[in-house]
Order: C-alpha cells, then sequence, then structure tokens
C-alpha cells in the first residue's frame, strides 16, 4: 500500500507542477486545466470496469477536493 500512496503523492505533485508550467507559459488557465480533466476523466472512465465504478471514483476524488479546499481555507484565516 505504501507504493500505491508514493505513486499517489507523485501523480498529484507532477499535475501540479504541470498546470504551474502552463501558467508560467502563458496559457488560459481553464482550457488547461480543463484539457488536463478531460483527458484524466477519459482515461479513468476508459479503463473502469463499468459506469458505477468510474462515477464513484469521480465523486471521492471530487469530495476529497472539497475537504482540502476547506481545510486550506481554514488555516488561511
Amino acid at each position: 500500500m505504501d507504493k500505491a500512496k508514493d505513486d499517489f503523492e507523485s501523480a498529484a505533485d507532477e499535475m501540479e507542477a504541470l498546470l504551474d508550467r502552463f501558467e508560467q507559459a502563458g496559457y488560459n488557465s481553464g482550457a488547461a486545466m480543463g484539457g488536463a480533466m478531460q483527458v484524466i476523466i477519459f482515461r479513468m472512465a476508459n479503463g473502469a470496469p463499468n459506469a458505477a465504478t468510474a462515477l464513484g471514483f469521480m465523486g471521492s476524488c471530487m469530495s476529497t477536493a472539497a475537504i482540502m479546499i476547506t481545510e486550506a481555507d481554514e488555516t488561511e484565516h
């Protein structure tokens, strides 16, 4: 399980760095994030065994992101 955690954190770090590079290169941030998300969602949905699994995975990701935003907001104030 440690490898999965390491892989998760590495992928998150790499995506963060990629989006930063897009921003520094002058990309429209909405377009860059939309393109990145489209590819990630496509690959995830394409590899899922069924629609319920894909939707559950996306829901879990969105929930975790919302928690991260809430925690970041709480530490800023």
